[in-house]
């Protein structure tokens, strides 16, 4: 295991260290993703698990791991009042609209006894603050959304709906990916543009720093992580 993987594990071990929560406990899965990372840990932890997310083909590609799956917008739950005891998010509020991220915290607070936020910060090191910005208008030009905010931003929005703050931490990431270890990350992100169907003009972008990713290398952003009990729960 390199450096860089072991940090990346630490980190990952850190935050499910956060998750404070009795065997049996209902909980929402905001986003099941392509991996179902943490679909797949939740189960581990011996919860009842019910994962969302709007694409239909990535509930379906998960559906025999025993949770229960729903179709839906974040931003519109079709779930009752206090059916979770935890809404986790893991690594999903970037890739929605930030437009709607006033109504998704209102139907976590509305849903859930407590929620816990695992975003990306915005990055802090040179070389990957400018393949943050290529990467983010890459989606923006497909229709998606790769927007990292503030702690302070996820705050602010909990807060707006009387959340109360419980934990929040931010995870340093501070190991230089760098060589050949670069050169394959830079494949891999590559491969999911053009499978995203991105046009040559930003591949060509993320060509160019992905030379600059191999030789200087980059560090990448720190990791916000936030608990929160909703107002109904106290």
């Amino acid at each position: 295991m390199t450096a860089f993987e072991e940090e990346r594990r630490r980190l990952r071990e850190r935050v499910w260290s956060l998750v404070d929560i009795d065997r049996g406990t209902r909980v929402l899965d905001v986003g099941v993703g392509r991996e179902a990372h943490s679909l797949k840990k939740l189960l581990e932890l011996g919860l009842v698990v019910t994962s969302i997310d709007v694409d239909l083909a990535a509930l379906r590609k998960h559906d025999t791991r025993g949770a229960s799956f729903v179709q839906c917008n974040a931003a519109c739950l079709p779930l009752r009042k206090r059916t979770f005891g935890l809404s986790m998010v893991n690594f999903t509020l970037h890739e929605i609209d930030p437009i709607l991220h006033q109504k998704v915290f209102a139907e976590l607070c509305r849903v859930s006894e407590r929620i816990m936020i695992i975003e990306p910060a915005p990055g802090t090191d040179s070389v990957y603050q400018r393949y943050q910005q290529i990467w983010t208008e890459s989606m923006h030009s497909i229709g998606q959304f790769e927007d990292y905010q503030t702690v302070e931003y996820w705050i602010r929005l909990l807060k707006k709906y009387d959340a109360e703050i419980a934990v929040s931490e931010q995870l340093t990431s501070s190991i230089r990916v760098v060589g050949p270890e670069a050169k394959k990350y830079m494949a891999l992100v590559l491969e999911d543009m053009r499978e995203e169907g991105v046009s040559e003009k930003y591949i060509k972008k993320m060509m160019t720093i992905g030379r600059n990713v191999e030789n200087k290398g980059m560090v990448f952003s720190n990791i916000n992580v936030i608990v929160a009990h909703a107002q109904h729960s106290k």
